[in-house]
């Protein structure tokens, strides 16, 4: 009999101890932000969601799936009879693994960090001549992410840089007719949920 308590009560206690462990290193994080210097005539903003897991006392790893608006910056063909409308509307969604590093376990913490991953890149709206409306595409880029901060809490402030090759703007002819520069500079105020420091 008490074989079988010890046998029904031992999985209960494994369990507990890695929901304990789990709560302790996994963590999600939600880091709403604007953009530093988008030649947008529209609002930059960006949001990230960002599952992390603590490896060790200084080392977090994640990965950051990203939406911003409104990062190109457009440079048109100069032989080009299209226009570029650079007053709509422009995204781009990404998915990077991350890797943090924070200098110390204070109540003040600042950190380090990169990533390399995948950026997905809206189309463009062209103006042909005579004033009709078509899109351009653009190819997805593999990215890189710099960003530094402060932590306190389940709240930090950050910044970040996120380097996308320039792509070409193509029309459905197969005509490239001028390039868009997705790179961003960003400010972001970070949430975290879930335990752990």
């Amino acid at each position: 009999m008490l074989k079988k308590k010890l046998l029904f009560i031992l999985p209960l206690i494994c369990l507990f101890q890695l929901n304990a462990q789990e709560k302790s290193n996994i963590t999600l994080r939600v880091e709403p932000g604007f953009l530093l210097g988008s030649n947008s005539e529209n609002l930059g903003v960006f949001i990230n969601i960002e599952p992390k897991i603590k490896i060790s006392q200084g080392i977090i790893i994640g990965l950051r799936f990203g939406l911003t608006t409104n990062p190109q910056k457009f440079e048109a063909n100069a032989d080009s009879p299209f226009l570029i409308d650079d007053k709509s509307d422009h995204s781009v969604i990404s998915f990077v693994p991350t890797f943090d590093y924070y200098l110390n376990e204070n109540n003040f913490r600042p950190y380090f960090g990169a990533g390399l991953g995948y950026y997905l890149v809206s189309q463009v709206a062209i103006v042909n001549p005579p004033e009709s409306m078509s899109e351009g595409s653009v190819n997805n880029q593999i990215g890189f992410l710099i960003r530094v901060g402060l932590e306190s809490g389940k709240t930090r402030v950050g910044l970040e840089y996120n380097f996308i090759p320039k792509a070409d703007i193509e029309i459905p002819d197969g005509q490239i007719i001028g390039t868009v520069n997705n790179s961003y500079f960003g400010l972001s105020i970070g949430f975290t949920i879930g335990s752990g420091k």
